[in-house]
């Protein structure tokens, strides 16, 4: 293993030049496996899950998930507040900022990018949840690619280009934090099934509900009770959006159309 690991890191130098000693030493940084093996790893779960969890009710997660969506909120709102300070300390440009060209702050943007790196470690989980919560639909294509690949781009940037121009790239996190915390709400409300009754009848409590139903935590909706209401009769409504004052108009049958067999002015007494 470690003579693979010099054989590797040998290529990425001649490759890419050699690394920034201002990581040196951090955790998952100095090689590459251990990266390597987290996605490979990732994508057997994404493969065998759904497979295991084929025949198995679906687990419900509702506290674990208002744990992990508040941890990354917060851990979102940290990275952005220390992005924009360090941003603003070392008054970078954010067409072209050097990766050693504003000293202390330089080792701020290392130290929040290090965390925005193992994030993506972190993130793995959401992909996790929904293979335990039978929410396969919601694994695409580009939910995959995006959580398998960002980690390893990740390591290459802390290796070799950890501040400068690319804590602008890092620096989209009021997109992030508004992602956790549209699913930090939504898995706080499911903790209290009853309360959701108490919202208007808007999208989100129309897809709440439904899926409480399906787990079974609400009862079924119960029909309305005595008789229904009556619906004016089909060939009820179209005499009455035909007629027009002064004309008198006939409508065969309502499934013909709004269309009127004869339209005949009235006659007058001489």
């Amino acid at each position: 293993m470690e003579h693979f690991d010099a054989s590797l890191s040998t290529y990425f130098k001649a490759l890419l030049g050699p690394r920034d000693t201002r990581v040196k030493g951090w955790f998952l940084l100095d090689n590459y496996i251990p990266t390597f093996i987290c996605s490979t790893i990732y994508l057997l779960i994404v493969w065998l899950g759904p497979k295991y969890m084929k025949n198995r009710q679906p687990l419900a997660c509702r506290k674990i998930l208002v744990v992990y969506n508040l941890g990354l909120t917060l851990l979102s709102l940290y990275m952005f507040c220390e992005l924009v300070t360090g941003v603003w300390e070392g008054q970078y440009n954010f067409f072209c900022q050097g990766t050693r060209s504003a000293g202390e702050a330089d080792m701020k943007i290392i130290r929040v990018l290090w965390w925005y790196y193992f994030s993506k470690l972190i993130e793995f989980m959401d992909t996790f949840f929904f293979i335990l919560r039978k929410n396969n639909h919601q694994i695409t294509v580009l939910h995959v690619y995006h959580h398998a690949s960002m980690l390893n781009i990740w390591w290459f940037v802390m290796n070799w280009v950890p501040c400068g121009h690319y804590s602008v790239c890092a620096d989209n996190h009021p997109d992030h934090l508004r992602g956790h915390l549209a699913m930090f709400v939504p898995s706080w409300l499911v903790i209290f099934p009853n309360r959701i009754h108490d919202f208007p009848d808007y999208s989100l409590h129309k897809l709440l509900h439904s899926d409480l139903q399906q787990a079974g935590s609400l009862p079924a909706e119960r029909a309305p009770e005595g008789p229904p209401e009556r619906v004016p009769d089909c060939r009820q409504r179209t005499h009455q959006q035909l007629f027009i004052p002064g004309k008198q108009c006939e409508a065969e049958e309502a499934t013909e159309g709004l269309r009127s067999k004869s339209c005949k002015p009235p006659h007058h007494v001489v």
